[in-house]
């Protein structure tokens, strides 16, 4: 856990550390059915669930979902998911597979379960039986571990270059960047030694 949390703090501090003019993306696909919302510290699924689901059948998916080795998943607030449409996440375009109208939100109101409109736009209440149209797409927060490293972790930043090359590499081996990313850093790092 504390070997992870290093791993996402240095990753966070390493695309700081970005050369200028590189232009930052603000969704980054992984190659482990993951993207990370560099904007908001969220990592989602790359797709929602591929079927239509009732709201408790849409909880328990998130809850067991284990997607890039991770197993704190969960449903997402209706604001995550109203900030994913406004990024550009629409049905059927954007950097976040949804492929129906309708995704379920974590917001319960008796027998209703918030759900938000990837055509449309906003969320609304839908009773919690239905599956008609209605996806989800998984959801987890990296700024927890990242702001909360363990007490007893005294590892400093990486500093030099050659400390952030170790960094890029150990983070290209666990497979949290892309191959792309993992090149472009490297190039940028080594364009300073």
């Amino acid at each position: 856990m504390i070997r992870r949390c290093l791993i996402v703090l240095s990753l966070l501090l390493l695309f700081a550390c970005a050369r200028p003019g590189d232009e930052k993306q603000r969704f980054l696909a992984y190659n482990d059915g993951t993207i990370l919302d560099e904007e908001t510290g969220l990592m989602w699924a790359a797709a929602d669930n591929g079927q239509s689901l009732a709201w408790p059948d849409a909880k328990e998916y998130c809850r067991s979902y284990t997607g890039g080795g991770h197993n704190d998943w969960r449903l997402p607030k209706k604001t995550e998911l109203a900030a994913l449409y406004k990024a550009g996440i629409k049905k059927d375009e954007g950097a976040i597979t949804i492929r129906d109208t309708l995704v379920w939100a974590a917001e319960t109101n008796d027998t209703k379960g918030a759900s938000c409109n990837f055509t449309m736009g906003g969320c609304s209440w839908m009773e919690k039986a239905l599956s008609f149209a209605l996806r989800v797409v998984p959801v987890r927060d990296t700024r927890k571990m990242a702001i909360s490293p363990s007490p007893s972790s005294s590892a400093a930043p990486p500093q030099t270059p050659e400390q952030r090359l170790r960094v890029i590499d150990l983070l290209h081996k666990e497979q949290l960047i892309t191959q792309e990313e993992y090149e472009q850093k490297r190039a940028a790092i080594l364009d300073e030694l």
